[in-house]
């Protein structure tokens, strides 16, 4: 067997052993506690943070994405997007260092962060002069938001979760 495979069906197993163990915990919490944490997450559907990385989204499909209390419905990866990029411009600082960073990030053949559309095959309108690049699958476009964008603007996105169902 390849080498890889298994280290990939090694993380599989050891994600969901951490997370049948949370569900364990957070369902004794919410007894002590008497709420149902999971009240917004259908029978169908598993919660992940995005800290989990982009690799675990594959081939899933996005149901909500849930910031500390708030949760948004969404059906697309460009949405989720779409919504943690309108989270980062309500605060003044990031709103900035998004500004200062667009032109400056690229692909191999498009830019990816732009004051204009121009060249983009998918792009999302974040403000007026403000443009990303969408045109990716999921992987890769999570892989943008967080490692090209989020990271290099400081932006604190541990507080941020997914809710999926598989295809």
């Amino acid at each position: 067997m390849n080498i890889f495979q298994e280290l990939e069906d090694m993380r599989k197993r050891i994600l969901q052993e951490i997370n049948t163990e949370f569900d364990v915990i957070i369902e004794n919490l919410s007894k002590d506690s008497n709420e149902n944490p999971h009240e917004h997450i259908q029978p169908y559907e598993m919660k992940y943070p995005l800290t989990a990385g982009p690799g675990i989204f594959k081939g899933k499909k996005p149901t909500s994405l849930i910031t500390g209390k708030e949760i948004i419905r969404i059906r697309t990866w460009k949405q989720l997007v779409e919504e943690i990029m309108k989270g980062c411009m309500t605060s003044e600082k990031y709103k900035k260092e998004l500004e200062e960073l667009a032109g400056k990030v690229s692909g191999k053949k498009r830019i990816l962060l732009a004051k204009t559309s121009d060249g983009m095959r998918s792009p999302l309108q974040i403000e007026e002069n403000l443009f990303m690049e969408t045109h990716y699958d999921t992987e890769t476009l999570l892989n943008i938001l967080i490692t090209r964008i989020l990271i290099p603007i400081g932006y604190d996105y541990s507080c941020i979760s997914v809710t999926v169902r598989a295809v």
